[in-house]
């Protein structure tokens, strides 16, 4: 049974570290420090310097513009009286529009200000954190931390910052003093997860996720979160009944978020684990249906050919993800599936597969 599984996650997997890594750049943006989630490695990962790590993304809601990341919600000036706030106010806009300099330069004019408040520190931290300057990130916070030592906002953010730098000894450290000082901020929950996962201290790791979805049993993140830490989870510990937990945990993200299309194709992946292959196969379908702009939705749905789907709609996917993709790894992934589809051995005649129970 644990050699079929370990088959089934090499297929599955075999293009994760290309693939689902390039969404930060489909529909996300740039690694912020809430509601991280991490795609599935597809090798152990170290805390040495260099080594590659999947970035974390925010999986923005459906329909919806995603929101760079902030210690509270953008400031709102309430009156020309506040310059300090109209400043981060108007810092955070620029941020979301990933006018990042302009945007450094409203926060460092508004620590120019008052350069004993944290706001300005910490937002300037996170957005240099979104440009991938985490050395002045974590200066940053140091800076907001000092002026005050009480701010949970600001630890959490320096967790993120090195949890990028894959320093997560540090980041569970950060993340663990932000909830020492703030025991509600669930977002610090969910970045300890990811980080205790990607130590490989599995089960730490799903006891965070576990507490956020305890704590918002009716919030579809909370359940998007941990079935993505189950994905995770399977590189560590390859455990068939994470497998019918993480399926679980996107049906249940779907049920309270129908048309999340990033929900979909994860569910399909764990089916691929489970060997569902009909089910995995209407996932993706749903997924592209719902956002026919991801070149890995078309990637993964075509490499259930032979056993679903025809050539012609296989070689289609494929041409597809090839013209959609917009990272050059993913694109030479693409390609190559093209050129490998018509070599792999066409479908035995059968009965036509349905769909399980």
């Amino acid at each position: 049974m644990m050699k079929n599984l370990r088959a089934r996650l090499a297929f599955v997997l075999l293009l994760a570290s290309l693939t689902i890594s390039a969404c930060s750049g489909g529909i996300g943006p740039k690694p912020t420090e809430k509601e991280l989630i991490i795609e599935p490695p597809s090798e152990s990962i170290t805390e040495e310097a260099g080594t590659p790590i999947p970035t974390p993304t925010l999986r923005p809601p459906p329909t919806q513009t995603a929101e760079p990341v902030g210690p509270t919600e953008a400031p709102t000036p309430t009156n020309t009286l506040d310059p300090y706030n109209t400043l981060l106010f108007e810092g955070v806009q620029l941020r979301i529009n990933e006018q990042f300099d302009a945007a450094i330069a409203k926060f460092t004019e508004a620590i120019q200000m008052d350069p004993t408040k944290p706001d300005g520190y910490i937002e300037r931290g996170i957005t240099y954190s979104n440009m991938g300057k985490l050395d002045e990130a974590i200066t940053d916070f140091n800076f907001a931390i000092n002026y005050d030592p009480q701010n949970a906002q600001a630890y959490n953010s320096r967790g993120v910052a090195w949890a990028q730098k894959n320093q997560f000894s540090q980041a569970v450290k950060d993340y663990t003093q932000a909830l020492e000082l703030d025991p509600e901020l669930n977002k610090a929950h969910t970045n300890r997860g990811i980080a205790y996962i990607l130590q490989g201290n599995v089960d730490e790791g799903l006891q965070d996720f576990t507490l956020v979805v305890e704590r918002t049993p009716d919030d579809a993140e909370a359940y998007f979160n941990r079935g993505q830490a189950y994905i995770t989870a399977l590189n560590t510990v390859q455990d068939e009944s994470f497998i019918d937990l993480c399926i679980v945990d996107f049906t249940q993200a779907l049920t309270l978020a129908p048309d999340n299309p990033d929900a979909y194709f994860n569910r399909g992946l764990c089916q691929s684990f489970k060997g569902n292959v009909v089910r995995s196969f209407e996932d993706y379908s749903r997924a592209i249906e719902l956002d026919a702009t991801q070149a890995r939705f078309f990637i993964y749905r075509a490499l259930l050919y032979p056993e679903m789907g025809t050539l012609e709609q296989a070689l289609s996917d494929a041409q597809k993800a090839v013209e959609l993709a917009d990272d050059p790894e993913l694109k030479n992934v693409a390609e190559q599936l093209l050129k490998d589809l018509p070599n792999k051995p066409a479908p035995t005649p059968g009965p036509t597969p349905t769909p399980l129970d």
